[in-house]
């Protein structure tokens, strides 16, 4: 039995969406060859003049229908895998195309809507740098002025810090000038007050029948046992309202014109100790200026805690100059707050 041959089968072809597709084909070889055999009459014998049985019939044509089979499945499996992949490079090539169109179209898009926003953007900052142009002028005009104006004042300051300089100088040397002034002046007054004394404690209008001169000479001269009275310059109370206050009269001023008289009133004065006139207390002291005065009473907590140290000796020098002796030793104090903690620590008295 001979096989009938088919004439090939024509090449695949592309659909209109561009997926290829098969052609369709005439039959098979091997379902030609089964066909051709199931229309000839089977020979009555064969190989030994056997006749051709039913069964072995069926037998020999499922062999060769498997065998044709395979052969064709074979076939479509090579060209089906074939157009797979024809199938595959014409879609990846047009999937790239219709990419690169896609990415064209948005980069298009995307250019245009960068451009106009640039145009806009571009516009407001021209704009907006008008509006601060018109806004900076002024400010730059004003700040000229004031450089300018600082320029000004920075020389201005110059001149003044050196013209500053020159008077802090020159206040330096005035203060210094009237400091020595000031202590020149204290020590004439008290170069004039020298021989001046002050008498507190005496009754007011104990002077009127005598005068206060002659009075006070007849005082000094019978209180403190003097050979002859003093002779006397001028005397008179303290140069404010009298008052009625009979325990605090004005003092008496007077100046003692011969020095050695003044010496002796002084010293008598502060042997004598309790010194009464009338029954009535009363002593004699330097006059000083009111500045001397002022620096002396500020040893005044000092002397007192000076006085109760034994075998301690001490006396206020003119102006306000405190000179101690204590154990054969000699101390001067200028300061009064020096002078009261070396006190304290010779009086044994406690410290805040």
């Amino acid at each position: 039995m001979s096989l009938q041959h088919t004439p090939p089968r024509g090449a695949t072809k592309k659909s209109g969406k561009g997926r290829p597709q098969m052609e369709e084909e005439g039959p098979t070889e091997a379902s030609a060859s089964v066909t051709a055999m199931a229309q000839e009459d089977p020979p009555k014998k064969i190989k030994g003049g056997k006749k051709w049985e039913m069964e072995d019939l069926k037998i020999f044509l499922a062999a060769e229908m498997k065998t044709c089979l395979a052969a064709e499945m074979k076939t479509f499996s090579e060209k089906f895998q074939k157009s797979l992949d024809t199938f595959k490079v014409d879609f990846r090539a047009e999937m790239l195309v219709t990419v690169q169109q896609m990415f064209e179209n948005w980069k298009r898009t995307r250019e245009e809507e960068v451009k106009d926003q640039m145009e806009v953007m571009e516009a407001r900052l021209v704009s907006v740098e008008t509006k601060a142009q018109i806004e900076v002028d002024p400010i730059r005009q004003e700040l000229d002025q004031h450089r300018i104006a600082i320029t000004e004042l920075e020389k201005c300051a110059a001149t003044s810090a050196e013209t500053v300089s020159q008077l802090l100088i020159e206040n330096q040397r005035l203060t210094s000038m009237v400091s020595k002034l000031n202590d020149k002046c204290i020590d004439l007054e008290g170069r004039q007050r020298r021989k001046n004394l002050r008498i507190v404690g005496v009754k007011e209008g104990s002077e009127r029948e005598m005068g206060t001169r002659d009075f006070v000479a007849d005082l000094l001269h019978k209180v403190l046992k003097l050979d002859h009275k003093p002779l006397l310059g001028r005397a008179h109370r303290a140069q404010r309202r009298r008052t009625q206050d009979v325990a605090h009269p004005r003092q008496i001023i007077v100046k003692v014109l011969q020095d050695h008289e003044f010496d002796e009133i002084m010293k008598k004065s502060v042997r004598s100790g309790q010194l009464l006139f009338e029954g009535v207390r009363f002593s004699i002291y330097r006059d000083y200026s009111t500045e001397v005065f002022k620096k002396r009473m500020l040893f005044n907590e000092t002397k007192r805690i000076l006085k109760s140290v034994p075998d301690l000796k001490y006396s206020l020098l003119y102006p306000a100059r405190l000179r101690v002796t204590y154990n054969s030793n000699v101390f001067f104090f200028t300061e009064h707050e020096k002078a009261l903690e070396y006190a304290k620590v010779v009086g044994n008295v406690p410290t805040d």
